[in-house]
């Protein structure tokens, strides 16, 4: 990434994958932010994506826009002023820019070892990229990395957190978004830890995502409030009942079937052993045999069979 993506540059990236239509208007680049805009066309991280047909006058010092009509004596856009006659108005004032969505993903990662068969996948178009399975700080395991942008609106923020129901994982899931924490609707995702992409670029000029800031923030992120009745962190590794009781697990079949409870008291759920099982590829018989005897003697106090249904019962 060149050294010319300097932290306005990026800023101005975030702003446009933040907007409804995820685009930017040429005229917007080229009078406020011609610096910056130069640099990302640059890095083909923008790329032309329809155009405008009114703009602003160039000679009559008229803020209110003008309808444009096509001159195909002059091959191009513009409009008549009673002051000057026929005014061009230059392609790059009336094209629209998009994000170049493969390049920013490449861009973003580009110090961070993801294994990934055929580069990110889009969950939901123009919203959600699955982008692969990455090495984190030192843990043993690779973690899923996503992508999401505008996680501020409701609407997609329900979006994304059904497509994590749809897909679940038996470990922590990395969000990257280019939504400020400021403007979550929600503080965490279950199984998830939300990265905002400022948050996480080093002090350098570019994009790239400094390993050690997002191994830091996937490790030591703090949960959103331990004294709820039945909290589980991110990683699905400490598990807090009523604020005062603490259960870790390790092992991955307990951490998905951990999991899949918590959600189930969230959502007034409750699941059969044998579903429990199946969901964490258990070949387990029973719930006790599952976690073991210490294990689930700490656990089975808060949990109660309704029927055969599990749910927890704190």
């Amino acid at each position: 990434m060149p050294s010319s993506i300097d932290r306005k540059a990026v800023e101005l990236l975030l702003a446009i994958l933040e907007s409804a239509a995820g685009k930017i208007a040429g005229t917007v680049l080229s009078d406020y932010h011609a610096n910056s805009s130069a640099a990302l066309l640059a890095a083909n991280l923008l790329l032309p994506d329809g155009h405008i047909a009114a703009a602003a006058s160039l000679v009559d010092h008229d803020d209110e826009p003008i309808s444009l009509t096509w001159s195909a004596d002059r091959n191009g856009y513009g409009y008549f002023s009673p002051s000057a006659g026929w005014i061009d108005v230059p392609k790059a004032r009336l094209a629209l820019f998009r994000v170049n969505h493969p390049v920013l993903l490449a861009s973003l990662l580009v110090q961070i070892d993801v294994a990934s068969r055929s580069g990110a996948t889009a969950l939901a178009p123009e919203i959600l990229w699955e982008i692969g399975d990455a090495r984190i700080g030192r843990r043993r395991q690779r973690v899923p990395i996503w992508f999401a942008r505008r996680l501020s609106d409701r609407m997609i923020w329900g979006q994304v957190a059904e497509a994590a129901r749809r897909r679940p994982t038996t470990q922590i899931r990395v969000l990257l978004t280019s939504t400020p924490a400021s403007r979550l609707p929600e503080p965490t995702l279950p199984g998830h830890v939300i990265v905002p992409v400022r948050d996480a670029i080093g002090c350098a000029a570019g994009l790239a995502i400094n390993p050690d800031i997002l191994a830091a923030l996937a490790d030591g992120a703090p949960p959103a409030d331990v004294h709820e009745r039945v909290h589980l962190s991110p990683s699905g590794q400490q598990l807090v009942i009523n604020g005062s009781v603490t259960i870790n697990f390790k092992s991955d079949i307990q951490i998905a079937i951990v999991r899949k409870l918590v959600q189930g008291f969230k959502d007034r759920k409750r699941f059969g052993a044998r579903e429990l099982l199946d969901h964490a590829q258990s070949s387990a018989k029973t719930l006790r045999q599952a976690f073991g005897a210490q294990r689930w003697a700490e656990l089975e106090p808060y949990l109660k069979s309704d029927n055969g249904l599990w749910s927890f019962e704190p």
